[in-house]
């Protein structure tokens, strides 16, 4: 079953893990597989009442890319997707140098940013 860890905390990252886990469709999964797909959404735990996406949920940090690269390798991530807010540069900035340490792809989502 391939593995997929979605750094969250926006509207898009929620509705990525429920398609991927399949409740966006309806279909009820346990929240966590779809098509061979086992889904874990990671929060930084900054709220005190997060709304949780579907699937299996991690909260808290890694420590850095040093500790997000531990995690994917012990956890045998296939993929990651970093789907944080815009203003969450350090974050993008460890995933991308986890990614590149490790091998595990990466995927940036940008939602467009704020016009007034």
């Amino acid at each position: 079953m391939r593995r997929v860890l979605i750094l969250g905390g926006t509207a898009e990252a929620r509705a990525l893990a429920a398609e991927l886990s399949g409740e966006s469709s309806g279909e009820s999964s346990g929240g966590s597989s779809r098509g061979g797909v086992h889904v874990v959404s990671s929060l930084a735990g900054r709220v005190s009442n997060p709304r949780l996406p579907v699937g299996e949920v991690r909260e808290g940090g890694f420590g850095g890319a040093n500790g997000l690269a531990a995690w994917l390798a012990a956890e045998r991530i296939d993929a990651l997707v970093d789907a944080t807010h815009p203003f969450a540069a350090r974050m993008t900035a460890s995933a991308a140098e986890a990614s590149a340490r490790t091998g595990v792809p990466l995927l940036v989502l940008r939602r467009p940013g704020w016009r007034e």
